[in-house]
Parts: structure tokens; C-alpha cells; sequence
């Protein structure tokens, strides 16, 4: 009986950390949905032929793990049990919200302490788990995924725009966090550059001792003038599973789960792409 209540107080706790969580999360809308409708049709109607080059530089991975076992369920209890009180105080309407918070979270760290040892998963378990998920990983990168995105953009974008798209090869290498300069004379017959470039993949969700987790791709996606590499258009798009699973659940199958969002996000990003950069309307209002 004790045990039930102190996995109710806890199952409490988690749902006011997960409202929270989508308190403070919110992400500012994209520029190219709010900028003057004039100004977005002007590059589009001076885009003329776009080469579509895909940068090759290592991706971020962030992957949302479980505790592990005993000591690593308890551990993170203790942090998730500390941390809900003081936030939620901060954002309480109430006075000395966040006084109240500081002084209930040795107690609610205790609680969420002892549920997290007890409901942990095993770390064998976890491990396993790990090993499998890093497999998956390495059959996807053997499957041309991003040689996938770039002719699905080019693809999208001959069918869906009146402009011309031109697959640019062996041109888009460089460093994760270095701009890359296009030489016009590399580049016969094209306008502008439209560049991809995946920022970060991996599992995301709301921290927890087993938490629910989605697969996510970030990628970054600029528009850039050849003649004298001026970037005229600068966006992140995402694409994020509709499924969430358990670590674990991710993995059953060998991993069949992951492989499958992760290829899905292909033609998913490419839309995208293709929509925001070249089809939609601003909803701008001056």
C-alpha cells in the first residue's frame, strides 16, 4: 500500500513536470512565416536555377537515456523530486512562490528518490538496450539516408515549383560550425544555393527515470545567392516521430522501430524544405 502511494505522489509529481516542461518550451515561430509576404516572393522570384548541395559535416546525436538500475533510478529522482517544486514555484502566481518551492524540495527530492530505485529499469537491461539502439544506428548510415534527402528535395523540387533544381555534388564539405563559401565558377548554370545540413539527430522527451522518448531530426536549411554568397533565407526545420517509446521499446526487433522513423523523415524534411523555402504564404501582418 505504501508503495502505491508513493507511486501516485510520484506519477503527481511527473505530470506538474511535464506541464512545466511545455510552460517553458515553447519555440518562437520561424521567420519565414512572418516576414513580409512581399519580401519572401522577391527571393523566390530571383532564385532562378537552385543547386541543392548537402553539407557533410558530423551531426550532433542526444539521445535521452533511463536511469539504470538501483542507484541510477535513485539518483535521478532525487533530481527530477528537487527540481519540480522550485519551478513550479518560480512560475506560480502565488507569493513567495519560489521560497516554498526551495523548502518542499528536500522532501519531494526524498520521495522521488525512492521511487526512482524502485521503479528503475534494470541496467543490464538498459545496456542491452544501448548495444542494439548503436547497431541500428550503424545499418542506417550504411542505407544513404542523406544521399535520399538531397534527391528528394531536387525531386520535390522540379515537380512542385517553376523553378530548375540541380543536384550539386562533391562540393558542400566543411565543419560543423563553419559557413561554406560557394565559388560561382564551380557552379555553371546555377543561381542560388540551397543548402541542407542535419544539425542533430537522436531520442528526445521530458526527463524521467523511464522516460517516454520520441526519434527527432533537426536540420538546417539556407538559401544563398551564388554571385556573392549572400544568405537569403536561413531556417531549422525538424521532423519528430508521432510515437513515443521507452529506450528499450526502441530497440525490440533489432532496432526495427528506429530505422523505420528515422527513414520516414526523409521525404518528411524534404516537403518541408520544398513548402517552406518555395510554396507557402507569410500569415505577416504589419
Amino acid at each position: 500500500m505504501a508503495r502505491q502511494r508513493l507511486g501516485y505522489l510520484y506519477l503527481l509529481i511527473f505530470l506538474l513536470w511535464c506541464w512545466v516542461s511545455l510552460f517553458l518550451g515553447c519555440s518562437a515561430t520561424p521567420r519565414i512565416y512572418t516576414m513580409p509576404p512581399r519580401e519572401l516572393e522577391n527571393i523566390r522570384a530571383d532564385a532562378g536555377n537552385v543547386g541543392v548541395a548537402l553539407v557533410e559535416a558530423p551531426s550532433e546525436s542526444e539521445v535521452l537515456m533511463p536511469a539504470k538500475g538501483f542507484w541510477g533510478g535513485a539518483r535521478r529522482g532525487v533530481i527530477v523530486g528537487a527540481r519540480l517544486p522550485v519551478l513550479i514555484g518560480f512560475i506560480s502566481p502565488v507569493p513567495g512562490g519560489t521560497l516554498l518551492g526551495i523548502f518542499a524540495a528536500p522532501f519531494t527530492a526524498t520521495f522521488g528518490g525512492v521511487y526512482g530505485a524502485l521503479t528503475a529499469p534494470p541496467a543490464r537491461e538498459v545496456e542491452a538496450a544501448e548495444k542494439t539502439l548503436e547497431e541500428a544506428s550503424a545499418e542506417m548510415r550504411q542505407m544513404g539516408l542523406r544521399e535520399n534527402f538531397i534527391e528528394t528535395v531536387t525531386r520535390l523540387g522540379n515537380d512542385r515549383t517553376d523553378h530548375r533544381f540541380l543536384k550539386i555534388l562533391d562540393i558542400a564539405t566543411g565543419e560543423p560550425h563553419k559557413e561554406i563559401l560557394y565559388d560561382p565558377s564551380d557552379l555553371p548554370g546555377v543561381d542560388t544555393v540551397l543548402e541542407l545540413k542535419i544539425v542533430k539527430t537522436g531520442l528526445r522527451g521530458r526527463y524521467g527515470i523511464d522516460p517516454y522518448v520520441n526519434t527527432f531530426v533537426q536540420a538546417r536549411i539556407r538559401l544563398i545567392r551564388l554571385k556573392d554568397n549572400t544568405e537569403l533565407l536561413d531556417e531549422s526545420i525538424y521532423c519528430q516521430s508521432d510515437q513515443e517509446r521507452t529506450f528499450q521499446e526502441w530497440s525490440q526487433n533489432s532496432g526495427i522501430f528506429l530505422i523505420e522513423e528515422f527513414r520516414s523523415c526523409v521525404s518528411e524534411l524534404a516537403e518541408k524544405t520544398i513548402d517552406d523555402f518555395f510554396l507557402i504564404y507569410p500569415t505577416y501582418t504589419p
